[in-house]
């Protein structure tokens, strides 16, 4: 099989993948001094929609002068990622937008395709509070910390397992 054949499979080695995405990492380390991260290019688009709409949280410390309304590395890397994951799908033939939810919700919590989209929205809204937080999101704190040998970046795996098993056994309360 060659090369751009593999390119083409729908899934691939956990190896492949995780060797890529180290070299990867330390492309964008030694090519534009950066770690990989996506959460602050959200915040940023925050910023500048912010600034857009003369919205009086842009004159807030954070939106200021932690997150000012440029158009940093973060936001370049974010669309890269939607970019890549679009032609990744397209060129696999796997492409699909799907608005319904899965069986496995449906069975859980019922059809409605309003109640699915609020809560993904506020798990959405969460998740990026939490990033906040934590100083990083997954890729941050778990991809380039973990590169790097911060304690922060290997804690936050392991509690990035342990809440997974946790909300997974109290959304559909089984192994999966």
């Amino acid at each position: 099989m060659s090369f751009i054949e593999k390119m083409k499979e729908k899934t691939w080695s956990p190896w492949a993948a995780g060797f890529l995405l180290g070299v990867t990492g330390i492309a964008s380390y030694v090519l534009v001094d950066k770690t990989i991260g996506s959460s602050g290019g959200l915040e940023s688009i925050d910023s500048m929609l912010l600034k857009t709409f003369h919205s009086s949280l842009a004159n807030s410390m954070y939106f200021k002068f932690q997150m000012p309304p440029v158009l940093s590395f973060q936001i370049i890397l974010f669309i890269g990622m939607i970019l890549g994951a679009l032609v990744s799908s397209l060129w696999s033939r796997d492409f699909k937008v799907r608005l319904m939810p899965d069986q496995l919700w449906i069975q859980n919590y019922g059809p409605s395709k309003l109640k699915r989209w609020v809560l993904i929205f506020i798990g959405g809204m969460i998740i990026e509070y939490a990033a906040g937080i934590a100083g990083g999101c997954t890729s941050g704190l778990a991809i380039s910390g973990t590169m790097q040998l911060s304690p922060a970046g290997l804690l936050f795996i392991v509690g990035l397992f342990v809440s997974g098993i946790i909300t997974t056994k109290l959304l559909y309360g089984r192994d999966y």
